[in-house]
């Protein structure tokens, strides 16, 4: 009898973990940045396929802003720090439609994950976009 009690006990609490713990509309992929290029019109971040081969994505600096009037949420953030794990980015997906990213970056500009760029180079196309197409 008191083994009958314990596994419907135990039953219960697992039953009422997958209840309470539900399941996340969001999914996340973590990517290290090998480099980050700021210009005036965004971030061009530098991150490495599955394949090993060099990528790009740009992202305009007008995602990094919260519509204050429309209280959207901003397709981008920025996190700023000197943690050993910078620079990464994590891109977040909501019902399998791209919601937002997130980069973490060094703080100090100095640090050899940031670039420069030839500030005549136009990649005004390149950061014409309205959505993320992470190439993994």
């Amino acid at each position: 009898m008191k083994k009958l009690i314990l596994l419907i006990s135990v039953l219960l609490l697992i039953a009422t973990t997958g209840v309470i713990a539900g399941t996340s509309p969001y999914y996340v992929r973590t990517v290290p940045i090998l480099k980050i290029y700021d210009t005036s019109l965004g971030y061009r971040v530098v991150y490495m396929k599955s394949d090993f081969k060099l990528n790009a994505l740009y992202l305009p600096k007008t995602w990094f802003t919260v519509a204050a009037a429309s209280g959207e949420i901003p397709k981008a953030e920025l996190v700023a720090g000197n943690d050993s794990t910078y620079p990464y980015f994590s891109v977040f997906w909501k019902d399998g439609e791209f919601s937002h990213v997130r980069l973490y970056l060094q703080s100090d500009l100095n640090h050899e994950s940031w670039g420069d760029i030839d500030p005549n180079l136009d990649l005004t196309d390149k950061f014409n976009v309205e959505t993320l197409d992470l190439k993994l």
